[in-house]
This record gives C-alpha cells, sequence and structure tokens, in this order.
C-alpha cells in the first residue's frame, strides 16, 4: 500500500543524509521487508553533475567536462521528495539484480561504472537535461 506514485522511474530529491540536495530517481520502490519494516526504495542519482560545456571546446574536453560520478541508496520515503518528473528505466533493472552476486558480496564499483555510462550516455544524448543540471536553492 503506501506511497503508490513513488513507482520506479519516478525523480526525486534526497532530503537528509549524505546526499540531500541532490536528484535521485527511483530503481525500485518497497513497501517493506523483513529488514526493513518500512517504505523504503532504491534510488539511483548523480552525486556530482556535468560541467558547462561551451561551443570553443575540444571534443577531448567535453567528453571529460560531462563526465560525472553516480551514487546508488537505499532511502527511507520519509526522506524523499517527488517531482513532477519521469526517468526512463529500461537500463536500471540490471542494476538491481547486479546489486549482489551469487555470493552476497556487493557489487558497487560495477554497478556505479554501469550506471555513470547509463547517465553520460542519456545527458550526452540530450534527454532528461533538468535531472543533470545542478539544483539551485
Amino acid at each position: 500500500m503506501g506511497k503508490t506514485f513513488l513507482k520506479a522511474g519516478k525523480v526525486v530529491v534526497i532530503l537528509s543524509g549524505r546526499y540531500a540536495g541532490k536528484k535521485a530517481v527511483i530503481v525500485k520502490s518497497f513497501d517493506g521487508t523483513k529488514a526493513r519494516k518500512y517504505g523504503h526504495c532504491l534510488v539511483a542519482g548523480v552525486r556530482t553533475p556535468p560541467r558547462k560545456v561551451t561551443k570553443a571546446m575540444s571534443k577531448k574536453e567535453i567528453l571529460r567536462r560531462t563526465k560525472m560520478r553516480p551514487f546508488i541508496k537505499v532511502i527511507n520515503w520519509n526522506h524523499v521528495m517527488p517531482t513532477r518528473y519521469n526517468f526512463d528505466t529500461e537500463n536500471m533493472g540490471k542494476i538491481m539484480t547486479l546489486k549482489k552476486n551469487e555470493a552476497g558480496q556487493r557489487l558497487g564499483g560495477q554497478v556505479k561504472q554501469q550506471l555513470r555510462t547509463i547517465f553520460e550516455n542519456r545527458y550526452r544524448a540530450g534527454k532528461n537535461l533538468w535531472f543533470f543540471s545542478k539544483l539551485r536553492f
């Protein structure tokens, strides 16, 4: 039950913790599990947004300035604020399956690298530009 509008693909703003003020997209939402008895969701977001690019820059410079650092986190529903924006999560399904391997070990580095390529390709294609801009407040 709970908050039915917090579905996969919804863009949210993180309100508390290390990534407070950062934008993220919900990868999967949970009503509650044995480990976490409260409503929570797995989010993937941009820790460091891409920097400004101008026409005078070379392709090498543009590639360097459009790099970004992603993060992935499980967060309580009470600590996110949904926005009106949605994000296509067709490639994000891989992230949920790659969170842990067969031995139960975390695969943070590999998941973040794949997430980084997804976000960078999306940004360079000119899609969801609001998501990649720095939040001004």
